[in-house]
């Protein structure tokens, strides 16, 4: 019998899709590199609440995926939701640039749901591009991958020397910009690119009668109170809603259906390393999300940002060392893809939880260079470049060794009519890491910098002894799964 042909050029749609993505991130990562710089400098907010709120803005940019991804697969379609949530997005960057904290509020919120509408359905368009077997799809995503991280480039260099001169409504209005641009060329291509992709489903759940919906609408004003810093309170009424959530559906009667039938052993222990996996990525993302806060705070204050050249002199804005972790990802990406195979074709790959522990090792030698860094502060001296150079490019290496090995994991252990719900499970995690990171950047300048790097040398390398002790039966729940 002879093989079908394998396809080896992308979609056209995949482009479209990959300059779409590029402009909003352009957008996201030029406003998330001054953010921090906009609060404490601008708006004159003390460092630990404008940190703290920088940690909870990000957390729910990540958390808020779950309501976008939901109204799409149920009434909107993923066509819908991207547009809704690139005017959002739009409309809260040009917000911001009014100089208030009321404004800030605002334009945070519109951004949060915005990016919720917009960051899964995007991807999502993307996985239709592909039959479930095409051989182009790992490509195809990788490619998409790429545009992300050339937005998130591009971003902070733009909007740089705008924000250093105190000229933020400028650079946020460049943000704006960059994703009506990025909603523009969806919209124009989208006829011809991409015909029938991304639309509502046919069937719709009754709108009133959607218990999930009533549950996510009672969940925006518990939101509301941990945005204003209600933390205890809003745990509390979290927990006691999702417990509210389960009973009702647990009572209802359910159709017979492949969702509902009960989990085999092998699958429970699939899903237990998939919670395990992601509790200890939270200790990764933690200290990797220090980067927008405590490190551009600190390229701010205590780097020697002067570059002479030919007898000029000029001084680089803090918020382009932003830039170095996506440029170092688009460079080694395809490095570590290939050794990965490399080391496969040996029989040396490490399993996924022993990428996990390279990581951390990673993340701390790269405070380990910021912790040498800060021994070198003496007086009002300001330390080189190259030490946060240096530092973003360990956090990349690290970062390439768990963010896609952690998302292919979930899609290789999750039973297949789970994925969609354990990929948000993984989101989860991202959303308490940037949270938390927010707050340990609360104490950069209330505790002294060797204080402040130590702890993220020393916290990484304890979380990865501990899970070198569970190694054993975390590869034995993954039955065979590398």
């Amino acid at each position: 019998m002879e093989q079908p042909a394998v396809k080896t050029k992308q979609p056209a749609g995949l482009w479209l899709l990959f300059m779409t993505e590029l402009w909003e991130r352009f957008s996201y990562y030029a406003m998330r590199s001054i953010l921090i710089l906009y609060m404490v400098y601008l708006l004159q907010m003390d460092k630990f609440g404008a940190s703290n709120l920088y940690g909870t803005f990000t957390s729910l940019v990540y958390l808020s995926t779950l309501l976008g991804g939901f109204l799409a697969d149920r009434y909107l379609g993923q066509k819908w939701a991207t547009i809704w949530g690139g005017l959002l997005i739009a409309a809260g960057m040009f917000v911001m640039s009014a100089p208030t904290v009321a404004f800030l509020y605002t334009a945070m919120g519109l951004i949060i749901l915005g990016n919720g509408f917009f960051k899964p359905n995007v991807v999502a368009i993307v996985g239709q591009l592909y039959d479930k077997n095409d051989a182009r799809r790992d490509g195809g995503f990788t490619l998409f991958y790429m545009s992300v991280n050339i937005g998130a480039f591009f971003g902070p260099l733009l909007v740089g020397h705008l924000a250093q001169a105190g000229n933020y409504k400028a650079a946020f209005w460049i943000a704006g910009a960059g994703m009506l641009i990025g909603l523009a060329t969806f919209i124009l291509g989208y006829k011809k690119l991409l015909p029938g992709k991304g639309l509502a489903p046919k069937e719709k759940p009754t709108f009133y009668k959607d218990p999930a919906l009533w549950a996510i609408a009672l969940a925006v004003p518990v939101i509301a109170l941990y945005m204003k810093g209600f933390h205890g309170i809003s745990y509390v009424l979290f927990a006691v809603l999702a417990v509210a959530y389960f009973a009702y559906t647990k009572k209802a009667k359910r159709a017979k259906t492949e969702t509902a039938q009960p989990l085999t052993v092998q699958e429970k222990q699939q899903i237990a390393v998939i919670g395990i996996l992601a509790f200890f990525s939270i200790f990764f993302w933690t200290a990797f999300e220090q980067a927008g806060a405590a490190l551009n705070l600190f390229a701010y204050e205590y780097t020697d940002r002067v570059i002479s050249l030919f007898g000029h002199s000029w001084e680089i804005p803090a918020n382009w060392l932003q830039s170095l972790n996506p440029l170092y990802v688009v460079i080694f990406a395809p490095v570590f893809s290939k050794l990965w195979i490399e080391l496969a074709k040996r029989g040396k790959e490490p399993s996924t939880p022993g990428k996990f522990v390279v990581s951390l090792w990673l993340l701390s030698l790269g405070f380990a260079v910021m912790l040498a860094g800060a021994f070198a502060l003496v007086g009002n001296a300001k330390i080189g470049l190259f030490y946060l150079a240096f530092t973003y490019l360990f956090q990349t290496f690290a970062e390439l060794c768990i963010s896609p090995v952690g998302k292919s994991m979930v899609t290789k252990l999750a039973p297949t009519r789970f994925v969609s719900l354990l990929i948000g499970v993984w989101y989860l995690s991202n959303a308490a890491a940037n949270k938390l990171a927010g707050v340990y950047s609360g104490y950069f300048g209330r505790i002294s910098n060797v204080q402040f790097f130590l702890w993220l040398v020393v916290v990484p390398l304890a979380v990865s002894g501990i899970l070198m002790l569970c190694m054993k039966p975390i590869k034995r729940w993954m039955h065979g799964v590398h």
